[in-house]
């Protein structure tokens, strides 16, 4: 998911690191899913994390080549920070193609005349909610409160609004210095490959 400041993306293929005490702090019981796939890998922290639990985990990113809305496969869990403009699709995809679906998204996601319709049909059957605000960029944070929202077809994850444990100073420090240099590396390789890493190509 972007982080945007005044409804203003920072960089406009919304390719942003999740802090990692995001998902390390989630009170889930990795060992219960058998495989996993990450649909925007970027720098691989949440492919690395669900691998350190015993998965096997897969991925795909646009920024090695492969569209996760192109991908066919069945998977027990996925687990992402999905891009902003797309997170619709990748919900939809997602729910398609795993069990047990995790996304981190803003929290007034939820709202949008858009998407009512759409909610009433899909609504997630667990949310845990991001007391204290991430910083995608190790910079701050935006003025948006974010969730893990949940849609679990195997009632693996108690239903319900739970609440993710905030940071120690010592996960706010590696976080913070982890995601600056994650976004500095990818932001430099989109802006050499700017022709092949446009965000529409995501829907081609």
């Amino acid at each position: 998911m972007s982080r945007q400041k005044k409804n203003k993306r920072l960089n406009a293929q919304d390719f942003y690191p999740t802090p990692q005490w995001c998902f390390e702090n989630l009170e889930i019981d990795w060992t219960q899913f058998s495989s996993a796939h990450e649909p925007c890998a970027g720098d691989h922290r949440i492919v690395d994390f669900l691998t350190e639990q015993g998965l096997s985990v897969t991925h795909t990113d646009i920024l090695e080549g492969t569209n996760f809305l192109h991908w066919t496969d069945h998977t027990d869990l996925i687990l992402s920070n999905p891009p902003f403009q797309l997170a619709k699709e990748f919900i939809v995809h997602s729910i398609n193609h795993a069990n047990t679906v995790i996304m981190l998204l803003r929290l007034n996601y939820l709202g949008s005349i858009s998407r009512h319709e759409w909610w009433k049909l899909n609504s997630p059957t667990a949310l845990y909610v991001l007391s204290k605000r991430p910083s995608f960029t190790g910079g701050g944070s935006d003025a948006t409160e974010y969730a893990w929202f949940v849609w679990d077809a195997t009632d693996r994850i108690p239903r319900g609004v739970s609440f993710v444990t905030p940071p120690s100073d010592k996960q706010r420090l590696r976080d913070n210095r982890a995601c600056q240099i994650a976004l500095e590396s990818i932001i430099d390789e989109i802006e050499s490959n700017e022709a092949v890493f446009e965000l529409d190509a995501l829907l081609a």
